[in-house]
């Protein structure tokens, strides 16, 4: 298994980040009127990226996603974390979740939480984490776990 290497992404990584996360998103069929719904969430900024902890995911020479997270007061947040998709189902997700345990341990945070995507339910179970709550997406009917993870 390939070495990652995890980069803090610059300001002018929003473009490339943005592209990322739609694509990501769009392998799970949604419908354009769908993808729309979540333009604002999937858009990252600049401004974002200035605040808060924005990590590109690399091999030894290829970019692979990337992940972000947002330091709350008692809990670390993933708030993104999306792999273009011809790097699913290659165990670089699981890379990347040491790597946020790990950076969560650093900032002495013990407590991991994400918003699950609904597709990605199987691989945060995998990961260990424990649903707290269950909330309501933009889709009516349709909700998203709340995993937390200690780490």
């Amino acid at each position: 298994m390939k070495t990652l290497q995890f980069k803090r992404a610059k300001p002018n990584d929003s473009e490339l980040l943005s592209e990322t996360a739609f694509k990501s998103k769009k392998i799970w069929n949604y419908s354009d009127e769908q993808m729309n719904l979540w333009t604002n969430e999937l858009t990252i900024t600049d401004s974002y990226i200035k605040r808060n902890k924005v990590f590109k995911i690399f091999d030894s020479k290829n970019f692979l996603g990337f992940c972000s997270l947002v330091y709350k007061e008692k809990h670390i947040e993933i708030d993104h974390f999306w792999l273009l998709p011809e790097n699913i189902g290659k165990e670089y997700g699981k890379k990347t979740f040491d790597f946020i345990k790990e950076t969560a341990k650093e900032s002495s945070s013990n407590i991991i939480r994400v918003y699950a995507e609904p597709n990605s339910n199987g691989f945060y179970r995998k990961m260990g984490g424990k649903i707290i709550q269950r909330k309501e997406s933009k889709i009516k009917g349709r909700f998203l776990n709340v995993y937390e993870f200690e780490v």
